[in-house]
């Protein structure tokens, strides 16, 4: 049986096991995982039951805290990862998806990331970073330390974590997963994860239960641990300049080129997901049973075309957790002559620089951060700029007529009802602006799966039947997704959804009955209809967040803690000042007191790992 200390660490008899202090902070270990005898664990509410090997898609901030959690907890891992290093949307390329930029193709060449050369954090370092690894832990490593830092001060804190806890070693580069298959056994009695009130489906008089997964139906004991069949195809990245010079080029000698949208019915949010990477990748293990996996890490993200060769590989899985990333798969409205509009048409997916607007009439869709961010950015070279949305971050700002930003040259509108070939613009109370060269989408992301086959349905952007936003229900608990809500604190959220993953997993805590967690799936799903929520709308939390990680917090015992009250008020300290000072927000705020708090809990916990 294992055992559980109060520091976090934990020992099964076949376990191998690390602990947190001698991981912490970029030690490395000099000697192989000790293993612990039972007089050195002292008593814990909940013990892991099993160790299980888990496939980790993606090596973003959700996927390397899910390798974390999960090895902590006692599980082998490997994470597998389409690119050439860690940090998924956080690692930069000037590339841009030419000449699809709305990113409509699905045959197109896809680009991960989505960060623009300028962008900063809209969330200050302190209440963005994992709960017990801080910003100020990147020590000599930073070279940003601005509240609100670049994308590249990010990406350095999340290799630094990666650094810290050696998860490179877990981690399969340049590979892509190109199937998961869940795999029922025909031969063994599963013993059920959650507590059995019910099986999932109608059970006979025998307790069996058919189980629909992709379209065929398995007979199975109630509630089946299905493992994964998990496909693989090695990456070779081959260079192309599909870069910002390259669309300068194709602006200047077409400086008004045609290009048409696709559907989709929101106009104003442009942050419909959250963080990570589309991540795929491939195994070079034939079962997953090892301890180690060493992978070296790569330099960079480099830029340009990728081709996959024939290597191919299957291995054969316990659990799956799914880090993709929801930020490359643009959403485009359907706008009434997009087709002839003489314009360039893009999506903020494909934004890198602002010179390609110099000069120019710009119109972007979309007023959620991406939106007041390019605008501002946009209008520093441009002509005129105008911001359309449904709604404002700050109501007073939709009653607004007289320009802002430091040019005095961006305008809100409401968003447009059409455009027509003679490059006008015209929006929805009627306005319209002549000779418009460019249209930008600020109008978020699609959740995508390429790697799934039907196990979960992204119709109009919810992905559905999901107990909590983690568990799809068909495949309970043995598939779980971190990462699909938005408009919340993404990293402290990834690090509590992978802790409870980790503990349900490995039996430290339960998963309530299929019964019941369908039950609970269809309440929230009539809840929302009945509130007039749309489907789209599904996975955002905004200021239920809180609630939402501390009921989490709840489900994995006594030993997590919840929100701790800094976080929340230092998240709401921003977002009051962003809308009273949306152009310098990032560099004069009046909430010194919570950065006090916020630094004298980091030193806290760095103590207690050190000496965990």
């Amino acid at each position: 049986m294992p055992c559980v200390s109060s520091a976090g660490v934990f020992v099964v008899k076949s376990f191998r096991v690390v602990t947190r202090s001698a991981w912490y902070s970029g030690r490395r270990l000099t000697k192989q995982p000790r293993r612990l005898s039972m007089v050195q664990c002292s008593a814990s509410p909940a013990k892991p039951q099993q160790s299980l090997s888990v496939a980790v898609i993606g090596a973003g901030a959700a996927g390397l805290v899910a390798a974390r959690e999960l090895v902590l907890e006692g599980h082998r891992v490997t994470v597998f990862e389409k690119g050439s290093s860690t940090g998924g949307v956080w690692v930069y390329t000037d590339e841009v998806e030419a000449p699809d930029l709305l990113g409509q193709d699905p045959e197109r060449h896809k680009v991960h990331s989505s960060m623009y050369a300028q962008l900063r954090t809209n969330l200050p370092r302190e209440v963005m970073a994992y709960t017990d690894f801080a910003f100020d832990d990147l020590a000599g490593q930073s070279k940003d330390s601005r509240r609100f830092p670049s994308h590249e001060e990010v990406l350095r804190y999340l290799q630094a974590f990666a650094a810290a806890f050696q998860l490179h070693k877990l981690v399969q580069f340049d590979t892509e997963v190109t199937a998961a298959v869940p795999i029922f056994s025909h031969s063994r009695q599963h013993q059920p994860q959650q507590q059995s009130d019910g099986p999932e489906a109608a059970a006979d008089s025998n307790g069996n239960a058919d189980v629909a997964i992709n379209g065929h139906s398995h007979h199975q004991s109630p509630l089946p641990w299905p493992k994964w069949q998990i496909t693989t195809h090695r990456v070779h990245h081959k260079r192309q300049r599909n870069s910002t010079e390259q669309l300068l080029k194709l602006e200047h000698a077409n400086s008004r080129q045609a290009s048409a949208s696709k559907p989709a019915d929101d106009l104003t949010d442009d942050s419909a997901q959250q963080n990570g990477n589309v991540l795929r990748s491939n195994s070079t293990q034939s079962h997953a049973q090892t301890d180690d996996l060493q992978s070296p890490e790569g330099a960079s993200q480099p830029d340009g075309n990728t081709q996959t060769d024939s290597e191919s590989q299957t291995a054969t899985y316990d659990a799956l957790v799914v880090c993709n990333g929801h930020y490359s798969a643009p959403r485009c409205p359907e706008v009434k002559g997009s087709d002839v509009f003489p314009g360039q048409v893009t999506h903020s997916h494909n934004y890198r620089h602002n010179e390609a607007f110099k000069g120019q009439t710009v119109v972007l869709v979309g007023a959620s951060a991406s939106g007041e961010d390019i605008c501002r950015e946009i209008a520093e070279v441009a002509d005129k700029v105008y911001l359309c949305a449904r709604s404002w971050q700050n109501p007073a700002w939709a009653t607004e007529t007289v320009p802002f930003g430091h040019q005095h040259n961006i305008w809100r509108r409401p968003v447009p009802s059409s455009l027509a070939k003679d490059g006008s613009v015209t929006f929805s109370d009627g306005q319209r602006v002549e000779r418009v060269d460019s249209v930008m989408y600020c109008t978020g992301y699609l959740y995508i799966f390429p790697f799934l086959d039907n196990i979960v349905s992204t119709a109009d952007n919810r992905v559905a039947p999901v107990y909590r936003h983690i568990f799809p229900l068909s495949t309970a608990p043995t598939l779980s997704i971190i990462g699909l809500p938005w408009k919340v604190v993404p990293f402290p959220e990834f690090e509590v959804q992978a802790k409870w993953i980790a503990r349900v997993l490995s039996k430290r805590v339960h998963l309530p009955s299929m019964d019941a967690m369908q039950a609970e799936v269809q309440r929230f799903y009539a809840d929302l209809e009945q509130q007039e929520v749309p489907a789209r709308y599904t996975h955002q939390l905004g200021d239920k967040q809180w609630a939402y990680k501390d009921w989490i917090a709840e489900q994995c015992g006594p030993d997590v803690a919840k929100t701790e009250p800094w976080r929340r008020k230092m998240y709401e300290a921003t977002g009051q000042n962003k809308r009273e000072f949306p152009d310098r927000y990032r560099d004069v705020w009046r909430d010194d007191d919570l950065v006090v708090q916020a630094k004298q809990a980091a030193c806290k916990h760095s103590k207690e790992l050190r000496a965990g």
